[in-house]
């Protein structure tokens, strides 16, 4: 399971190192927010496109083999990045990323998770994976941060951007190669009759609970996706140094395994339904008030009381939503399926929030792009209340 912790998030380290280092790529890369954003787009076009065939392609290839080949094969993208390649080049590797972290990945570890664990603790196996790829999450965030200052921080960004790519890509190369050695062997199953796998496609798709999921992990993703934005809101609204927007980056990534695993086990006992609404609604309220509150009447202490709080529901939605799969009964022989229909839905939010975000920060100068976009996250909120809301009178 250690395994899985560290290879769960240290293969996504590359593809969104925009959490916490968005204005030094934006510097170095001589690269616009939307620029920025649509690179992330190229990425999540390509891991949209590979969520089904990746769920197919775990059930007859080793999980340990997947998984350390994804490893190897980002942090050897990530290699590219230290000769600060064009635009076009970036391009290109935020595919190749979006192949080997989705493709070749995501379907495998949470096979691996469930593998794992027994029947009666696939809650504790999937809890604990969050929980762990938070912990991993905040502890690279921290060894990046401390290597971008000692390499130039703010007086020579380059320098400092160069260190946090190696150790962005050295973590994934290692995962692997730990993974490898730790990871069981698993027999992959051998030729499931295609008849059977377009019957459960055809049941998933026509079981109405799975597009709810769909439609309430899309609200909760897109929404999460507005977190990555702290940081640069920090630096360019308020007028901070690079190095604290990357601090600020770190306090928000270390609020993760926390609010995971806690929320487990809050949901447990109020209902996964009930703890998603409560989310919801914080969220709705908390972006709202980043709208509603001018750069200059917040204080450090209010900053961070509103990231702090928006944080922990992000985190704790993302630790929960799975769950909806048991209250809404969805029959443990569509699972598979169920859970790359709704992901392959859920996370589009990868192909365009940044665009989004980048058009705000772009048309409107300094905070005031960052408001707008702090309300358009509100009112994404309220949607995935009123969603939530509408499955609970259903259910």
């Amino acid at each position: 399971m250690a395994s899985l912790m560290l290879a769960g998030e240290t293969i996504f380290l590359l593809p969104y190192m925009r959490k916490t280092f968005q204005t030094s790529l934006e510097e170095v890369f001589r690269i616009s927010s939307f620029e920025l954003g649509f690179l992330s787009s190229m990425f999540g076009l390509l891991a949209l496109a590979c969520y089904l065939p990746g769920g197919w392609l775990a059930d007859r290839i080793s999980v340990r083999r997947l998984l350390s080949f994804s490893l190897i094969a980002t942090g050897a993208g990530g290699l590219v990045m230290l000769a600060i390649p064009t635009y076009p080049q970036m391009l290109a590797l935020h595919a190749f990323w979006g192949v080997t972290s989705i493709l070749t990945f995501w379907a495998a570890l949470l096979k691996a998770t469930r593998l794992w664990g027994t029947s009666e603790t696939q809650g504790t196996s999937f809890g604990l994976l969050e929980g762990g790829r938070g912990a991993t999450a905040a502890v690279m965030a921290t060894v990046a941060t401390t290597a971008f200052a000692f390499a130039g921080g703010d007086a020579n960004p380059r320098a400092g951007l160069v260190a946090v790519i190696w150790v962005y890509s050295g973590a994934p190369l290692l995962s692997g190669i730990i993974v490898w050695f730790l990871l069981a062997e698993d027999t992959p199953m051998q030729g499931t009759a295609k008849s059977s796998a377009e019957g459960l496609l055809r049941r998933a798709l026509t079981t109405p609970k799975v597009w709810f999921m769909a439609g309430i992990i899309f609200f909760a993703y897109l929404i999460f996706t507005g977190s990555y934005y702290f940081p640069a809101y920090a630096e360019r609204g308020l007028g901070e140094s690079k190095l604290f927007g990357a601090q600020l980056g770190t306090f928000r990534d270390w609020l993760r395994p926390i609010a995971a695993i806690f929320a487990g086990l809050i949901a447990d006992r109020i209902g996964v339904n009930r703890g998603i609404a409560i989310g919801f609604s914080t969220l709705a309220l908390l972006y709202g008030s980043l709208w509603a509150v001018p750069s200059s009447a917040s204080s450090y202490q209010l900053l961070f009381a509103q990231v702090a709080v928006i944080s922990v529901m992000l985190f704790a939605l993302r630790g929960i939503y799975f769950a909806l799969m048991e209250e809404c009964r969805i029959p443990h022989a569509l699972t598979g399926i169920s859970i790359g229909l709704v992901s392959m839905i859920a996370y589009t939010p990868d192909i365009f929030s940044h665009l989004i975000a980048g058009w705000f920060l772009d048309t409107h100068a300094g905070a005031e792009g960052f408001r707008y976009f702090f309300a358009f996250l509100a009112t994404m909120a309220t949607a995935g209340l009123a969603l939530i809301l509408t499955l609970n009178r259903r259910l």
